[in-house]
Parts: structure tokens; C-alpha cells; sequence
């Protein structure tokens, strides 16, 4: 029997088949390592050239166990170049490819175990049911698809309608707002003009009021001086003259304790004696302004403090004080009676006088009042009104202007929460508006970051929103977080973590999210 050829013996790792590790593994019908599409460029025909163009080499060098392309592309079968790819052909399941360092390495990273080829290691192939599992998954994936797009599609319905009746209430409200600063305008000049006449009136009850008061002081002053008059008048003839005014040593004015003749001429001045009408033109002013000022200059002494064994409660003390004013009132009492002057006050003691409360205004005066506040009423409520009709304007544009997505299927999210909880926080998600975070077991809430924008790559610039500007780190940035969508029959937050400091992520499903499943996910083409 001949023996083979050398170079038969070089192709043999390359072309032939090595015996299965286990009944059922796929059998290789081409060189070892190398995809279905890449095929044509390994013949055994004609010289290899490394798919980088960087060598041409003998199919002999092809899976010979040493690098000759710096691609690695010559050794798709063994481990010997850094940079080769190993290709799985996982029939049943889906093809890929692994780092050529994995071939022989005895782990089964195919999952039909061609990388294990020669390490001895037995791998079971997986494929079949690898590729079940994914087919169901991908079912699975399809049929969410499928019912997501149909909600999808309500949205979108419920989404164009709304802006419809959105646009329709936005021209009511700014109508609505024209015909009430018109209404403004003319309750204003209505307020103006019913003011004027009550302000009139006001002043002049007040006037009026005034004098009044005046004029009651005035007489209350004149039953005072006439008062005094009498009792300066010791004789009653009607005159008090300066002999009279020497008596009243309560009147000294230099401090020596007595009226002296020239003392008692200066209070009477030149006209001597007077009369009680001169009495009250001359003499009453002094004499009542000198009681005021002894007085205030000249306190009442304290009452002597008592032995301290012998110190009675409060209650005694002001028992015995009482009982020590009426004594002093009893003795104060005889046959010359003095000058009655109310006895000082302290100020902590008595505060100024309140003036008498105003009388109720004439029904005249009543009637413009209440004129003018209806006015005032009717002008607030409209300027209410006004600025309600305002907000709700600012709102609705402020709504209609946001992007919710190609066909407005993002709008329902606008004015939404969702939370998802944790072992140790509460996470807030508001579309379009904020995203918080706040501790299970008490604290301040955090600030994630407000609204920022659409944040998904350019092909698909709907799946990840943007929340920036949130409550600052410590020593650190403000906190921000990406929300991505995915497709779901319901709207939640599924998951929220922090993969950097301060820098968030949370998932969001939503129908909204849904597109038609690819074609080949509605067909078994594992």
C-alpha cells in the first residue's frame, strides 16, 4: 500500500473531519474554524491570501498551528494567532464567532463543541435546545410587539384627538382671555370712579368727626375749668383773687412750698382778681399745665418695704397697700378742701388715652362705601379670573409645544408618575417634567434632574430621554439620569441604578416604545 504524500498529510487537519467528541456534533465539511460566507476564500486549489491583503501563502500554511497573516486569518481553526476569530456554525441555533485563544482551551464555547476539537474536553452540543429557548424568547419578544403596537396605535388615536381638543380649548381660554381684559379695563375706570366719591365722603365724616371731638374736648376742658374755679374761689363771690391764690400752696412755683404775693400777681397777671371767663381765657391753662408737670416731677414714694421675717405674700401685700391708699385718702379729707388734680401716673401704669370710637357713617356716605367696595369685589374677581384663564393658556402651550414623539404616541406620559421601590429608596419617575429619589424610612427628597431632552442615538432618537441639572453631589456634579424605553403592554419602572456618581439610570416600559417585529422574528429560521 502506498504511503500518502507529504502534502497530503499537511491538508488532512484542514479537510477531513475529526471524529465527533459525542454522537450528534456536527461534522466540519470545510476548513476548520471558517464561516459559510468566508468559504470561497479558502480553496484548496490555489495559494491562501490573508483576507487583510497582507501575505500570500501556500493552503498548505492554512490551520498549521503557526501565525503567517497578521489578521490571524490563516488560522481559523487552532489558537495560534492573537487576532483570529473562531466560527461556531451551532447548527439549530445561531451561528458565531469567539477569539481564537478559546479553541482547545477546554472550555465548550460553541455550543456544538467544535472549538474542543482536539483538547480532549467532551462538550455536549446545546444547540437544539439553545436555539428552542430562543425561538420562544423571540416569539415571546414578537408577540409583546405586536400587542404593544396595537395599544401604540390607540395612543396615537388618543394622542391626536387630545391635541385637537387641547388647540380647541387653547382658542377658547385665549377668547375667553381678550373678553375678560376688556372686562378688567371697564371695572377698573368703575372702581376709579365710584373711589372718588366715597374717598369725599370719608374725609368729610372725618371732618366732621373731628370737630365734633374738638368741640366735645373743648367743653369737657371748660367744665374742668369752671370746676377749678370754684374751688380757687374760696369766698364764692365769683372772683379769685391773689390772697385766694396764696392759700393754694399746691400752685408755688419757685419750689419753696408757698404763694408769695409776686407768685400769686404772675398767675393772676395784670387784671387782678379774675373772673371765671378770665379765669379760663388767663389762668386755667397755667394752673392745669403746673399741676401736670408737679405731678409728673414729683412720683409719690414708694411704700416702705417691711422686715424681711416678716414679709407677707403678694396677695397681703396688695391688701395692705389698699388699706394704706384709703387711709391716706381719709386724711387728705378736711375742712379746706384743695384743688382736685388727678394724682400722676407712671406710664407702665396708664398708657395715653384711646380716642372714642367713630360713629357709623350717615346712609349717604354708607351707600358710596358700599358702591365702591362693589366695585373693588367685582374688579378682584374679574383680575381672578383673568389671571386663572392666563395660567391654564401657559399650560396648554407649554403642553402643545413639547415633542411627543413622530406621532404624539408619548403625550399620555405628560402629566403621569410612575415609582418603582428598593430596599432603602423610592424612585419617582415624571415624564417630561423630573425624576426623584427619596429614603424608605424618612428624609428630604433628592433631586435626579428636571426635563432635559430626547436622548436615544439618531436612528432612534425615542428611546432614551435625558433629566439633567438635579440636587448637586457632594464635592461632585449636579445628579442627572437617562431613562431608556423599551417596548410593554403596560407602562412601569422596571429598574434603576447609579452605573457612575451621580449619574442615573432607570428603564421605562411603554407601549409607546413598540415597533412592528422584525420579519424574521415572526419565522423558526434558527
Amino acid at each position: 500500500m502506498l504511503s500518502p504524500s507529504p502534502l497530503l498529510l499537511l491538508l488532512l487537519p484542514v479537510l477531513v473531519p475529526v471524529p465527533p467528541a459525542l454522537p450528534g456534533a456536527v461534522e466540519v465539511t470545510r476548513p476548520r474554524g471558517v464561516s459559510l460566507s468566508n468559504h470561497h476564500f479558502y480553496e484548496a486549489s490555489r495559494p491562501f491570501t490573508c483576507l487583510d491583503g497582507s501575505a500570500t501563502i501556500a493552503f498548505a500554511w492554512v490551520n498549521d498551528d503557526y501565525c503567517d497573516c497578521r489578521d490571524g486569518s490563516d488560522e481559523p481553526g487552532t489558537a495560534a494567532c492573537p487576532t483570529g476569530r473562531f466560527h461556531c456554525t451551532n447548527a439549530g441555533h445561531r451561528p458565531h464567532n469567539v477569539p481564537a485563544a478559546h479553541v482547545n482551551d477546554g472550555v465548550c464555547d460553541c455550543c456544538d463543541g467544535t472549538d474542543e476539537y482536539a483538547s480532549g474536553t467532551v462538550c455536549e452540543n446545546t444547540c437544539k435546545e439553545l436555539g428552542r429557548r430562543e425561538r420562544e424568547a423571540v416569539q415571546r419578544r414578537a408577540q409583546v410587539a405586536r400587542e404593544g403596537l396595537s395599544i401604540k396605535q390607540r395612543l396615537v388615536q388618543d394622542a391626536a384627538e387630545g391635541r385637537r381638543e387641547k388647540e380647541g380649548r387653547l382658542g377658547g381660554l385665549q377668547e375667553t382671555r381678550r373678553g375678560l381684559e376688556l372686562r378688567v379695563g371697564t371695572l377698573r375706570a368703575a372702581k376709579e370712579a365710584a373711589e372718588g366719591p366715597e374717598r369725599a365722603a370719608r374725609e368729610e365724616q372725618r371732618r366732621r368727626w373731628d370737630e365734633q371731638r374738638a368741640a366735645a374736648a373743648a367743653a369737657q376742658d371748660a367744665a374742668r375749668a369752671d370746676e377749678a374755679f370754684a374751688e380757687l374761689d374760696a369766698d364764692g363771690d365769683g372772683w379769685v383773687t391773689a390772697a385766694e391764690l396764696r392759700g393754694r400752696p399746691e400752685l408755688d412755683t419757685d419750689g419753696d412750698g408757698a404763694v408769695s404775693e409776686d407768685e400769686a400777681q404772675a398767675l393772676l397777671g395784670d387784671a387782678a382778681p379774675v373772673d371765671a371767663a378770665a379765669f379760663r381765657e388767663r389762668l386755667w391753662a397755667t394752673v392745669r399745665e403746673r399741676h401736670r408737670a408737679r405731678g409728673q416731677a414729683e412720683p409719690p414714694p414708694p411704700p416702705p418695704e417691711p422686715p424681711l421675717e416678716e414679709t407677707p405674700p403678694p396677695e397681703e401685700e396688695e391688701e395692705e397697700a389698699e388699706e394704706e391708699e384709703e387711709e391716706e385718702e381719709e386724711e387728705g379729707e378736711g375742712p379746706e378742701e384743695e384743688l382736685k388734680v388727678p394724682p400722676p401716673q407712671h406710664p407702665e401704669e396708664k398708657g395715653p388715652e384711646e380716642p372714642p370710637p367713630a360713629p357709623p357713617f350717615d346712609a349717604a356716605t354708607q351707600a358710596l362705601i358700599d358702591a365702591a367696595q362693589r366695585a373693588r369685589e367685582e374688579l378682584e374677581a374679574a383680575e381672578r379670573a383673568l389671571k386663572e384663564a392666563e395660567e391654564s393658556i401657559r399650560a396648554l402651550e407649554q403642553e402643545l409645544a413639547f415633542d411627543f414623539g413622530p406621532q404624539g404616541e408619548f403625550s399620555y406620559l405628560y402629566s403621569q408618575c410612575y415609582e418603582l421601590g428598593t430596599s432603602e429608596y423610592i424612585y419617582r419617575l415624571c415624564p417630561f417634567k423630573r425624576v426623584s429619589q427619596k429614603p424608605k424610612h424618612g428624609g428630604a427628597e433628592t433631586n435626579l434632574g428636571t426635563w432635559g431632552a430626547w436622548a436615544g442615538p439618531e436612528h432612534d432618537r425615542f428611546s432614551a430621554m435625558k433629566y439633567e441639572h438635579g440636587t448637586g453631589c457632594w464635592q461632585g456634579p449636579n445628579r442627572a439620569t437617562t431613562v431608556k424605553l423599551s417596548c410593554g403592554t403596560e407602562t412601569a419602572v422596571t429598574a434603576t441604578t447609579e452605573p457612575s456618581r451621580c449619574e442615573y439610570l432607570m428603564e421605562l416600559v411603554t407601549p409607546a416604545a413598540c415597533h412592528a417585529p422584525p420579519a424574521h422574528e415572526d419565522h423558526d429560521e434558527l
